[in-house]
């Protein structure tokens, strides 16, 4: 196809798009209905007991007689599996690795320490985690008969495996857990009230009745319970969407692909920066917006009943195609909501009959690359503090290349924006220490954001074990202190000695700790915890002895208070006698680099020995309804956290002041 062909392929869409939102409007009202008695149907249609042939299973009484026993009571079923502990001996790789080898430091005290802690069961692509310290691991099948890489997950006499696994964070044992509609390359977060969304999946090595098509399924997943159930069916598929909870509390569906297919499929041969855009179309066939296989669309998802609303097409996601999977977003404190995807990005006000931009924002830069799938940066919105609570975001690494591929170095870079309304925009550019793709950023309680996994060289992508797009693990770790100068504000710290390549996972433990887990391309089950310098400096620990919030409880979700905004609330401390930093950490999982929600609020506090009585924040568009981590500092030393519940009390919150949009 010529280039004159694709751009008029664009903009024909883009003219749909408004035609598009206002028939949107006529057909919302009257589908939620439908809408609604489809998905009654699927509550109570996709468990019912199916058939299984006996080409889905090796020839095996046994096994098959468990399958179609777990098929018509599969939720009693896979309670019976119980959790697996393994001692240091099956490790290859000591408990504790000492850094001072690779990096030639004094200690952990200015280094950090890392040591190996169980094995994860489970290859984990997707690591969700839940206030009662377990973890929703899940990953892809490996093969038609549905047997697995991971003898951890066979079952049934290893006729067939498990794609997901339980981990449970406080003794580091797993077992395996049974979805049915494939979760392979979804989105995920926490919901407003604890428990875990799965949205989309995978189409693909399916097996009738057990491992079905996961394309346009939502899923709710109850850690209490330690259960799931399907809750609706979206319009189209989403093959690596990104989702985000809205101020409101409902879920906003961005992106992904229709089919498992054709979104990208590098050259394996080396690339410049001479490169034209158009080469980084798909060459599996298809056009640059082939709707075959690009889903540019967004959905709402109502937190009170699992409504959706139509799907409608987004003018970004067509202009960045095809590099824009898992595309970033964050809730932004002036209300509206920033999207990344590709190299573009923009602040938008999502509704149910159309987006609209937030032009008190200004307009934001074009990064110098692409940094989505499968250039995959990290990204993080940084800590948020009052009065203005302006907000910046940062992306990491990446690649270096427009059009990059398997040849290519990762990127070497990261950028710092501002993107409150009226603010300077300008990237802040900074050199990172090595080649990074497919890194993760992690914000510790101290304001600092942590940086690792990923390869040197290459992309994302892959196939399982020893068949994907990248290679040289970048293994040794690095933190950003947004208080130091620009320029300074990299700086190395312990090396974890496990590569982490393409589908590895970290994310904050409510210890103040990073888990970090995975790494399908090299098969890799070791779960490792990064210890930061703070809990290594000598200095004593704060202890949180109270938190006298709201009397309400958030249910049976292991919240230790529950609070409304704008409250004030009152913290117990022991072990120091005053407290230097007070903040709310979201609790957030990993998937490809996508920390879906994370973000950290700083508190307002009066602090007296023993005692600190803080404010929430003052509403939602701050700090969207949730689950969050309570730490409070002392010289810089965290506490462990309690687990607080934040949540609107009375209507939503008012939209900022001096709303200005455009369609």
């Amino acid at each position: 196809m010529s280039i004159r062909a694709v751009l008029f392929s664009i903009c024909a869409l883009v003219c749909l798009e408004s035609a598009q939102s206002h028939q949107a409007v006529q057909r919302m009202h009257a589908g939620k209905a439908a809408r609604r008695l489809q998905q009654s149907a699927l509550k109570i249609n996709v468990r019912d007991p199916v058939s299984a042939t006996t080409a889905d299973l090796v020839d095996d009484p046994t096994g098959r007689g468990h399958l179609l026993d777990r098929l018509s009571n599969s939720l009693d079923y896979v309670q019976q599996y119980s959790y697996q502990s393994y001692p240091a001996s099956n490790f290859d790789v000591p408990f504790t690795v000492d850094p001072t080898a690779t990096l030639g430091a004094a200690a952990g005290a200015t280094n950090g320490t890392w040591r190996v802690v169980g094995n994860s069961g489970s290859t984990p692509v997707h690591a969700l985690p839940f206030t009662n310290e377990l973890v929703l691991f899940m990953q892809r099948t490996s093969n038609s008969n549905g047997s697995s890489y991971d003898p951890f997950l066979n079952v049934d006499n290893n006729t067939h495996a498990e794609i997901a696994a339980i981990y449970n964070m406080t003794d580091n044992t797993f077992r395996p857990f049974h979805i049915t509609e494939h979760p392979f390359c979804s989105a995920q977060t926490l919901l407003a009230n604890g428990q875990g969304v799965i949205v989309g999946g995978d189409p693909l090595n399916l097996i009738e009745g057990f491992l079905t098509n996961g394309l346009q399924t939502v899923r709710v997943f109850d850690p209490a319970t330690q259960t799931y159930k399907v809750v609706c069916e979206m319009e189209r598929g989403r093959w690596y969407p990104t989702v985000n909870v809205l101020a409101n509390g409902d879920l906003l569906i961005v992106g992904g692909m229709q089919q498992a297919t054709g979104g990208w499929a590098p050259s394996k041969s080396p690339s410049t920066s001479s490169q034209p855009i158009v080469m980084c179309a798909p060459n599996t066939g298809g056009s640059i917006a082939d709707p075959s296989y690009d889903n540019p669309t967004y959905q709402i998802m109502s937190a009170q009943n699992y409504s959706l609303s139509p799907a409608l097409t987004l003018t970004i996601l067509l202009q960045s195609w095809p590099i824009n999977s898992y595309p970033f977003l964050a809730q932004l404190p002036q209300g509206s909501v920033l999207i990344i995807a590709g190299s573009l990005m923009d602040t938008l006000f999502f509704e149910e009959d159309g987006a609209s931009r937030d032009n008190r924002t200004g307009m934001l830069p074009t990064l110098p690359v692409p940094v989505n799938y499968p250039m995959s940066a990290a990204f993080t919105l940084m800590p948020l503090q009052g009065p203005d609570y302006n907000a910046s975001a940062l992306v990491a690494g990446g690649s270096d290349e427009y059009c990059a591929n398997a040849m290519s170095a990762g990127g070497s870079k990261s950028w710092l924006f501002d993107v409150s309304p009226g603010a300077d925009h300008s990237l802040i550019e900074e050199a990172l220490s090595f080649p990074r793709v497919m890194g993760e950023l992690t914000l510790l309680p101290d304001g600092r954001v942590f940086l690792c996994n990923g390869a040197q060289v290459g992309i994302a992508g892959g196939a399982g074990p020893n068949e994907d797009n990248a290679n040289e693990g970048t293994t040794v770790g690095e933190i950003y202190d947004p208080s130091k100068p620009v320029g300074q504000r990299w700086s190395q710290v312990a090396d974890s000695m496990i590569w982490r390549l393409y589908h590895s996972e970290a994310f904050l433990t409510s210890n103040a700790e990073v888990f970090v887990s995975g790494s399908e391309s090299t098969d890799e089950h070791r779960v490792q915890l990064f210890t930061p310098d703070y809990l290594h400096s000598g200095k004593p620990r704060p202890v949180i002895t109270a938190v006298n919030a709201s009397a309400q409880t958030a249910g049976t979700y292991d919240v230790d208070a529950q609070v409304g905004y704008s409250q004030n609330f009152t913290i117990g401390f022991s072990n120091v006698t005053n407290l230097d930093r007070v903040v709310f950490n979201r609790l957030v999982g990993s998937t490809h680099g996508v920390h879906a929600d994370q973000r950290q609020v700083v508190l307002d506090c009066s602090v007296t020995p023993g005692t600190a009585v803080c404010t929430s924040p003052p509403n939602s568009y701050i700090a969207p309804p949730g689950v969050y981590m309570l730490f409070v500092l002392n010289q810089g030393v965290p506490s462990q956290a309690k687990y607080i519940s934040l949540q609107l009390t009375g209507g939503m919150t008012t939209l900022p002041a001096n709303v200005a949009t455009s369609g």
